[in-house]
């Protein structure tokens, strides 16, 4: 292990409060409402990735108009399904917030601690390839070298 255990736990404990959020919404919000606020994720990724330190991405003006009118086609959905769905709660509405804010805070926080120490496990699995069968007398295959 190449990085503290305090990131570890920040990155469970993210992880955790994003896959929590999300199931306890379904008690408040239909799936395709749920599905809908979760696919719009790439504003939130997009605006914390500009403002985390370490990654301070630059996008251009053309891909915050395309994720600000997903946003916008998500509110119109909402407000045509609070008419429809007898299982719409303001309280499911804010729990999937939470659980989006949390999943743009995850990938963003992931890339910043592969970008501070990039010889983590992955890293040296791609550089050794993937050796996966080997075969051993003609007819038996046996797992070797197995690196993901």
């Amino acid at each position: 292990m190449v990085n503290p255990w305090k990131t570890y736990v920040k990155l469970s404990a993210v992880l955790m409060g994003s896959h929590g959020l999300t199931k306890g919404s379904l008690a408040f919000l239909n799936y395709p409402a749920q599905l809908m606020f979760k696919s719009t994720k790439v504003l939130p990724v997009m605006v914390m990735g500009a403002f985390i330190p370490g990654l301070r991405r630059k996008y251009p003006a053309h891909e915050y108009v395309s994720a600000i009118l997903l946003v916008l086609g998500l509110i119109l959905f909402t407000l045509a399904d609070t008419q429809t769905s007898p299982s719409f709660s303001v309280i499911g509405v804010i729990m999937v917030i939470g659980a989006v804010v949390m999943d743009s805070f995850l990938g963003n926080l992931q890339e910043v601690i592969f970008n501070m120490n990039p010889e983590t496990t992955q890293e040296k699995y791609s550089k050794h390839g993937i050796r996966v069968l080997r075969l051993d007398s003609g007819r038996q295959h046996h797992w070797r070298n197995m690196s993901f």
